[in-house]
């Protein structure tokens, strides 16, 4: 059977039960944002990977090569976040053509060397290599979390608020913005896609306020969700009301007639944060993050004992989440 025919949740969870077996000894091993290994004393290290294609992730001319840069970092630091961790090193591989202008190659490099010095990570090492076609980047990234206080993916119950940073559906209307070639005044739409922002500060304060479960929206809502759904053993139910959404998102599907829902459940690469938490301490907790940091938080939904994942929408109307978000072997528009 062909990858493309079984899709990415699966191909990774064939890898899964592979791997597993050699992985007995780690607490966390593949499954969430990131693996967790013993550390030092009373710490455990957390560490992440991501691989920038292009063609595939990115296309050349679709942002300066120092946003690449930054970009490779930002969505691995936003893994590191998603456990509740404080990123602390990197490591930077790439392929390229020889062809390729040297000084693009150094911008992206230094790209992603700021944001480094903006996060307090280290760049370690890495490894660089001829690519026959198109240019490759790889960023691994490790941190470190109090022993047992890393933030898992399978720690929501039944009654947990479900909670996010930020906005939905903005990077999917940036990628959407330049995959049409539509020249446009939307810059929360374009910085959200080209210059996404790690939640750092965030997680830490969604740690320390109790979150049960958390991960990145990297896939987008529905996805993501049903990530945490399916390693926790429960259901969801999301406010279609409490969704929140930027007024350029609404204004530019308006103006250009994009599925403004297919947007907010579906699209990926947001890098906000989705967590659970005590009903009872949602409120608070959203407050306190947004008080410190500026970013908005919004309360959206609830877990439920159960496997169903419904959006209530106007008038109670129930409507099954999307079953997917973004799957790198599904067909993109």
């Amino acid at each position: 059977m062909l990858v493309a025919e079984i899709g990415e949740e699966a191909l990774l969870k064939e890898l899964r039960n592979l791997f597993a077996a050699t992985a007995r000894s780690v607490p966390v091993g593949i499954g969430d944002d990131a693996a967790v290994v013993e550390g030092a004393a009373g710490l455990q290290a957390v560490w992440t990977t991501d691989l920038f294609l292009e063609g595939v992730h990115f296309e050349s001319g679709w942002q300066a090569p120092g946003q690449l840069g930054r970009k490779c970092l930002a969505v691995n630091l936003s893994d590191i976040a998603a456990m509740g961790a404080e990123p602390r090193y990197a490591l930077f591989s790439l392929a390229c053509p020889g062809d390729t202008d040297a000084g693009n190659i150094i911008d992206v490099a230094r790209g992603l060397n700021d944001l480094a010095a903006e996060t307090g990570v280290a760049v370690i090492g890495g490894d660089i290599s001829e690519s026959r076609e198109g240019l490759l980047l790889s960023v691994a990234a490790g941190g470190l979390v109090p022993a047992g206080k890393a933030v898992l993916r399978s720690g929501a119950r039944a009654g947990d608020a479900i909670l996010v940073t930020g906005y939905l559906g903005n990077a999917a209307g940036g990628l959407t913005l330049r995959r049409k070639d539509i020249e446009s005044e939307y810059r929360s739409l374009r910085d959200a896609f080209l210059s996404p922002v790690p939640r750092l500060a965030e997680a830490l304060l969604a740690r320390e306020a109790g979150a049960t479960a958390m991960t990145d929206l990297s896939d987008g809502l529905a996805s993501d969700l049903r990530h945490i759904c399916v390693e926790s053993g429960m259901g969801a139910e999301i406010y279609h009301e409490r969704l929140p959404v930027h007024p350029e998102l609404l204004e530019a599907s308006s103006e250009y007639g994009w599925d403004l829902d297919n947007l907010v459940l579906a699209g990926g690469e947001d890098y906000g944060l989705l967590f659970t938490m005590p009903a009872g301490a949602a409120d608070a907790a959203a407050l306190a993050i947004e008080g410190q940091t500026g970013t908005s938080v919004a309360v959206i939904g609830e877990i439920k004992a159960g496997k169903a994942m419904t959006v209530v929408c106007e008038y109670g109307r129930l409507a099954d989440l999307p079953e997917h978000g973004f799957d790198h072997f599904l067909p993109h528009g």
